[in-house]
């Protein structure tokens, strides 16, 4: 009974610290956290790149914009398809199929030029209207309660990466050269510094000019002619912007279609020697390590 209540008091005593210490630090003061809650109403963009896929697309905007799941979404404001293909023209007649989208819901972006960058050059500075946005493929479904629950730990760390895609990148000291590290290598060692876009929040002050200004041009060109590599590209933007590690969070994100490039035998030292092409264009290496992985306390219990 002693030792319980030894534990009992050690444990109300941490908890007090916790709560204490944390309460005294300003988080305007910790890189990667932020005090605004102007965040328009905690409202969400979804921007979703697609290609030629337009049976994933349609499920895609099913969930999301649909009036199925309209009341469990209504905090998406905007599903924003980026279309990057100049030989075909988006499926617009959709939207004008009646009680299919929520009206005004899904908006297609149309570039003249089909490149991977585009999914962080929004047309127009205004054409995002909420701070947070989700960047996602068109054959992820993330249910929109996990959505809404992990865009309140991004309402906490802004000026990050938040997402459920980390890697780590590394260095061959017998090879001299950089590495794109396979997903078990986070697995195995709970170390990561990249977190890709496939699925993942960011600030929408990260697209547009800040993406185009922190990224190389010749870059930029190779992305285009590599078809690869763009999620790097908007990791090392952030990374250098904020000098703050990404953040994992958890919850279910199904995959609807086939193997991606990833499946391919080269894609991992292509992405290699992408981060060795960063570094040398830039002059720097911002990734920073992180070792947590966000869960919702209510799957714990104290007791």
């Amino acid at each position: 009974l002693t030792i319980i209540s030894v534990c009992f008091a050690a444990l109300c005593l941490l908890l007090y610290l916790i709560l204490h210490i944390s309460s005294s630090v300003p988080l305007s003061e910790t890189i990667g956290h932020s005090t605004n809650k102007d965040f328009a109403a905690s409202e969400l963009t979804i921007r979703v790149n697609t290609f030629r896929r337009n049976d994933q697309l349609e499920l895609f905007l099913d969930y999301y914009a649909g009036y199925k799941n309209m009341h469990e979404c209504a905090f998406i404001k905007e599903v924003q398809v980026i279309w990057s293909d100049p030989e075909n023209t988006p499926p617009t007649t959709w939207l004008e199929e009646e009680n299919k989208y929520v009206k005004d819901k899904v908006y297609f972006e149309v570039h003249t030029k089909n490149s991977l960058n585009n999914r962080f050059l929004p047309l127009t500075k205004e054409s995002v209207k909420t701070h947070a946005v989700l960047s996602i493929d068109d054959d992820l479904i993330i249910p929109c309660n996990v959505l809404r629950d992990n865009l309140r730990v991004w309402e906490s760390y802004d000026k990050a990466l938040v997402g459920w895609s980390p890697r780590m990148h590394g260095y061959d000291t017998e090879l001299h050269n950089m590495k794109y590290l396979k997903w078990q290598h986070t697995w195995w060692s709970g170390m990561y510094s990249i977190m890709l876009t496939k699925a993942s929040f960011i600030h929408r002050d990260y697209l547009g000019d800040a993406f185009l200004k922190e990224t190389p041009g010749l870059f930029l060109e190779h992305v285009d002619d590599l078809k690869n590599c763009e999620a790097l590209a908007m990791a090392h933007t952030v990374a250098s912007l904020s000098e703050a590690p990404p953040v994992w969070i958890s919850g279910d994100v199904y995959e609807t279609g086939e193997q991606g490039i990833s499946s391919g035998k080269n894609h991992f030292r292509t992405r290699g020697i992408c981060l060795e092409q960063l570094r040398d264009m830039s002059g720097i290496l911002p990734y920073v390590t992180s070792y947590q992985k966000m869960v919702p306390l209510s799957q714990f219990s104290l007791f």
